[in-house]
């Protein structure tokens, strides 16, 4: 079967079912597994799709933003979270007072930091839950109104708390950009963010290559009053060039 059938099997099957897993088109196709993830890498680089873990969803643009659990989200551009949260941890050194936003990426920074000693704030119960047993981390976590889809605390709590501490770097993560802003699906988590990013020395937003050129529902921040931009190495050079003139890339 050519890739061009294969495909259009694969979107037929996700406007039937709204998702497939690589293990059963495997067996249907009789075809390698590694034929159907770069089918669907394909899929998703045309914007089509979402990959899941072992599988994909279906994408349908002419429908409303659909925000993605916590769960949902975990197991998603596993290979350029990794990239990216290595970068964070490299921008957390010796004895920092640091702000972690919400978001699988930047849960991962943990994984890689190798310094003896760094005060974190955060949101996050995903973030708090990967420091809190680590001695050498102190860990506060900020309190309010809980969003269970993403693990985040925001609203007036949150962020009468946020106003009055200051922080040497905040780290933010979001659902989309593009030259002017940054965008997030909930407009009260967006809020808490740019409370943080404005109690920051430096700020930093991170988003994976797949986020770029892309809107979500809300737009919390001006990408120009951003210091850097977190991205991972298959950010395209016209890419490159568009965002470099608005915000400092970090990529590995």
């Amino acid at each position: 079967m050519l890739k061009e059938e294969r495909q259009k099997y694969l979107l037929a099957q996700l406007e039937k079912n709204g998702i497939v897993k690589v293990a059963d088109i495997v067996q249907e196709l009789k075809v390698a597994d590694m034929t159907v993830r770069r089918d669907l890498q394909e899929l998703e680089d045309k914007g089509l799709i979402i990959r899941i873990h072992g599988g994909a969803k279906l994408l349908n643009p002419k429908t409303s933003v659909i925000e993605l659990s916590h769960r949902e989200k975990k197991d998603l551009h596993l290979s350029e979270k990794i990239e990216i949260a290595t970068i964070i941890a490299n921008h957390i050194h010796e004895g920092d007072t640091v702000f972690l936003g919400p978001g699988t990426t930047i849960e991962l920074a943990y994984d890689f930091l190798t310094i003896n000693h760094a005060k974190i704030i955060t949101n996050s119960i995903h973030v708090f839950n990967k420091f809190k047993s680590d001695p050498r981390f102190e860990i506060i976590l900020i309190g309010g109104s809980y969003r269970n889809k993403t693990g985040a605390f925001v609203g007036t709590i949150a962020n009468d708390f946020i106003a009055n501490i200051h922080v040497k770097k905040s780290f933010i993560g979001v659902n989309g950009l593009d030259k002017t802003s940054v965008f997030i699906s909930n407009e009260d988590e967006g809020l808490t963010q740019r409370y943080a990013l404005n109690s920051a020395e430096t700020r930093y937003i991170v988003a994976d290559h797949h986020k770029l050129d892309k809107k979500d529902f809300y737009g919390f921040y001006p990408l120009q009053e951003v210091d850097y931009l977190i991205t991972d190495s298959a950010i395209s050079d016209s890419q490159k060039e568009t965002f470099g003139k608005h915000v400092q890339l970090l990529i590995d």
